[in-house]
Order: C-alpha cells, then structure tokens, then sequence
C-alpha cells in the first residue's frame, strides 16, 4: 500500500468520524443551544473539513472543480486556524473564576482582530502568488517554497498558529471549577489532552517549515518528506483532539446522570403534592433532564410556602451550634437548614394540617440566595441531607416546640 493509499485511507476514516460527532453535537446544540455544545460541534466540523480537504482524491477533486488546484492548501491551513481559535476560546469557558462572560467578550474583542487579520493576509498572499500549477497534496509548502508570497503566507500561518496554540495550551492548564471539584478533575484530564491535540499542529508547523527551507537553503526538494511527515503529527492530533472532546461529553453527561440521580428524593418529596407541576422529562438527554427537574423543584418548593416554618431551621442551627461533631457525615448548615425545611412543611401539607402560624411562616427558604451558578450543586447537597441524623433531629425538636392550634384557630 502507497503513502497516498494509505494517507486517503487514514484521513477519510478520521473525517467521517470527527464530523459525524460534530454533526451529533450541532444537532444537540440546536435542541439544547448551549456555548459549550455550540463550540464543540464548530471545533469537530472544523476539524473535519481539513481531514476532508486532506485526503489525496478530495483534495484534486476540489481543487479541479474550483479551477484552482492549490485552493485545498490554503483551505486546509485556514479551517486548521480556526479550529485553534475555536479551541481557544472553548477553553476560556473552563475558568469561571477568573472569566466571567463579560471578560470573556473582552477577549474576544482583543482576539478577533487577530484571527482575522491572520486569515485576511493568507488569502491575499494566495491570491497574489500567481501560482502556475497543482502541487501534490501536503507538498504545497516545498514546491512553492521559493515563491515570496507562498513562503509569506506560510510565515504568516505559522506564526499565528504559535501565537493561538501557546494561549489555548496556557488556558487548558489552568483550568477551574470552584462549585464542581469533581467535575473539574475530569475536566482537567480531557484538557491535557486538548493540549495535546493543540502542542501537535506545532509539531506540524515545524516539520512543514522544515521542508520549505531545505529547497531555500540546498535548492532541491531532498527534504519534501517533512511535508508528509508532517501530515502524521495532524493525524495524531486529529485523534488526540477527538479524544479529549469525546471525553469531555461523556464526563458531562456522566456528571449530569449522577446529579439527576441525587436530585431524585428531593425531587419527589416537592412534587408529590403537586403533580400538576411535572412536565415530560428529557428521557435520553441527562442535560435537560436535569435542568426540568431543578425547575420543578424550585416550583414544588414554592407550593409549600403556606407550611413553611422558621422552627426547623432554627433547630438546625442550634443543634449545629450546642452539639459536638455531627453523626452522620458533614454537614452544610444552609444544605441542612432548607431540607429540614421542605420536609416539614411537605408532612404538614400532606397531614392536611393549617398553614404556619404568621409569626413563624418563612416566605423564602433559607438557601434561596445562593448565586445561580451554585444553585446545582446546593440542590443536590440539599437533596443529600433529607436522611441526615442531624436534620431528622431537628425535625422532632421543631414538633416538640409546635404550639397545636386551638379550636378558634
């Protein structure tokens, strides 16, 4: 088998799989239009695009239909970039701690005149190379290596592509998740390989440039084989950057599945009374069930205000504060506080007794100010303390200070 055999072989398996996963998350990106779903989907079609445009065939046949035979190269170099920038920016979306969406759009503002001013110069470079004849595919860089324009847009894509892969490499270290530690550690393992995938084109980039100076410096093409050579170390992070974002999704998927499970409980004791409030659930796709079952949660919650009492927070708290260690695991007082809470005022509703007295009625459950970013993983807490010790304690400390209403009551 031929190098060309077997390179259309390699890149066409590479491609159908990286786009079929791109169109799968373009897909659930409509459904759900989530940033991180939206981008994925662009990095992976993207990459798609230069293994396509890659193998040996597809690359004369385009060229051939657009009567311009080199055009594949500069496509390849361009998708190739803006898979880079994709990628950096998707990993900006890792440090909520130190990016929020308005730092963010600064970066955006500070990075898209670079992407573009990169992009825009290739393009003017090829256009104005007059290139008389094709190149074989990958050996655009050697055969036109002495060409000033040729060899200025290869400066030009090369340098961008250092710039571009040392930020996404930095920010794919750096990556943090303060409300999911655990979800962050998987994060941080799919961004090493990220990085990988990223570190990989400047192995591309210099075994590329290798070859172009072997025919400026020697005058001869003896060190053409760089070129394809190159084309190895993209097939490798073609694979390494499909592994990271498979693995990326499963993570969160998993993550997802995991926190629907714990939301369970919670879930059912707020809406066991409400049944009006249940909405069909997205079955298949974790995500979405979830985010319905922390609505229908918030909105359980608030039909139980009527029976919601300051008596089991309170006795939460002083639990908390005259015991020793609590039994039963750790506990967050906030987390400890609402389900104490909830279940209360959920027996009290379903016993078919009166609504709290007006001087001990909560209108708002105590956890109701954690910041929306942590309001997930505060459910799921909440959700963890329905059967603590220390919370079913407090439960029979608040109906031993109950008061039973009087016959005029």
């Amino acid at each position: 088998m031929t190098w060309q055999t077997t390179l259309t072989v390699i890149d066409l398996g590479i491609a159908v799989l990286t786009l079929t996963l791109g169109v799968t998350k373009a897909a659930a990106a409509r459904r759900e239009r989530t940033l991180v779903l939206s981008l994925t989907a662009s990095v992976l079609l993207h990459a798609g695009v230069v293994f396509l445009l890659a193998t040996p065939p597809l690359y004369r046949a385009v060229g051939s239909a657009l009567h311009a035979p080199n055009l594949p190269a500069l496509a390849i170099d361009v998708a190739t970039l803006l898979c880079v920038g994709h990628a950096h920016y998707m990993a900006l979306l890792w440090h909520p701690e130190r990016h929020t969406a308005q730092a963010r759009r600064r970066a955006v503002r500070a990075w898209l005149p670079f992407y573009t001013a990169a992009v825009t110069a290739m393009v003017l470079l090829y256009a104005s190379a007059g290139l008389p004849q094709a190149a074989r595919p990958l050996r655009f860089a050697p055969v036109y290596a002495q060409n000033p324009a040729v060899f200025a847009l290869k400066a030009v894509y090369f340098s961008a592509l250092v710039v571009a892969v040392v930020a996404t490499m930095s920010l794919c270290r750096q990556v943090t998740l303060p409300d999911r530690p655990g979800l962050a550690r998987d994060v941080r393992r799919c961004m090493r390989w990220f990085a990988v995938a990223v570190g990989l084109d400047l192995a591309t980039a210099v075994l590329t440039l290798g070859s172009m100076v072997g025919v400026i410096v020697r005058d001869d093409h003896r060190y053409d084989f760089l070129a394809d050579a190159s084309w190895v170390a993209t097939i490798l992070s073609g694979i390494a950057a499909n592994q990271s974002l498979g693995r990326l999704v499963l993570t969160a998927t998993k993550d997802d599945r995991r926190d629907c499970h714990a939301l369970g409980p919670l879930h059912h004791l707020v809406v066991a009374g409400a049944r009006h409030l249940v909405i069909p659930t997205g079955r298949w796709n974790a995500q979405i069930r979830l985010t319905r079952m922390m609505m229908e949660i918030r909105d359980g919650a608030r039909t139980l205000t009527p029976w919601m009492s300051d008596r089991p927070a309170a006795a939460v708290d002083d639990l908390l504060r005259s015991a020793g260690p609590p039994t039963g695991g750790p506990v967050d007082p906030l987390a400890a506080q609402d389900a104490a809470t909830l279940l209360h005022a959920a027996a009290c509703r379903a016993a078919g007794r009166p609504p709290a007295p007006a001087e001990h009625r909560l209108h708002t459950l105590p956890g109701i100010d954690v910041p929306a970013a942590q309001e997930r993983a505060h459910l799921v807490r909440v959700a963890q303390h329905l059967a603590h010790p220390l919370v079913s304690t407090a439960l029979r400390a608040a109906d031993e200070q109950a008061v039973p209403p009087t016959a005029g009551r």
